[in-house]
């Protein structure tokens, strides 16, 4: 398929999944975020890991990661979050102690103030990255906004990559272009999807 088709039937795609998650119910929601994070604090990446990176849950019916960055400092683990800098293509990484170090970034997503900001040192190694997405597919491959932040980000970390998914939005197959790099876990509240990449 030729890169012009893919990215048409991506975006197609897109807005096909961000409506059908914007109609989600919104207790169900819940009930489906707590089910998914339980998921993950059960998975082995998670008891092993010692710095997660894991988004913000910051949009309307995002699977939530706000309880997930409140279980990992409980249980002594770093967290790590990502940083959206204006006029770069590229997302930077701060620790954080906890989501009241967290203001309002560009396009509205919870970030820490880059002014005040304790960056991850470029040595620090990353054991877990949760990463979001509008839908994922069993294979790994996922529908994100389309700006490439996470796939470049993902292409330079070696760690355990997750993609968290209610059941609904998990698809049979996203097409991928060159630059997707694939979660090597979807999980989502009844299953987690492997893959290939188990």
């Amino acid at each position: 398929m030729k890169k012009e088709a893919t990215r048409a039937l991506k975006e197609q795609l897109r807005k096909r999944v961000l409506a059908m998650r914007m109609g989600l119910d919104r207790d169900q929601v819940k009930v489906s975020g707590q089910a998914i994070l339980e998921k993950v604090l059960g998975l082995e990446a998670y008891r092993r890991a010692k710095l997660v990176h894991t988004y913000v849950s910051s949009k309307e019916n995002e699977v939530d990661t706000r309880a997930l960055i409140g279980a990992c400092l409980a249980h002594g683990r770093r967290v790590a979050v990502p940083v959206v800098m204006p006029g770069t293509k590229t997302l930077a990484h701060a620790l954080i102690d906890g989501l009241d170090q967290l203001v309002v970034g560009p396009w509205g997503l919870a970030q820490p103030d880059p002014a005040a900001a304790t960056w991850l040192p470029a040595e620090a190694r990353i054991d877990l990255v949760v990463v979001p997405g509008l839908a994922f597919d069993r294979r790994g491959h996922r529908i994100g906004w389309g700006g490439g932040y996470y796939d470049r980000f993902l292409a330079q970390v070696q760690a355990v990559k997750i993609g968290l998914c209610y059941d609904e939005l998990v698809l049979d197959c996203i097409p991928g272009e060159p630059h997707d790099v694939p979660v090597d876990m979807v999980v989502a509240e009844t299953t987690i999807h492997q893959g290939d990449f188990a």
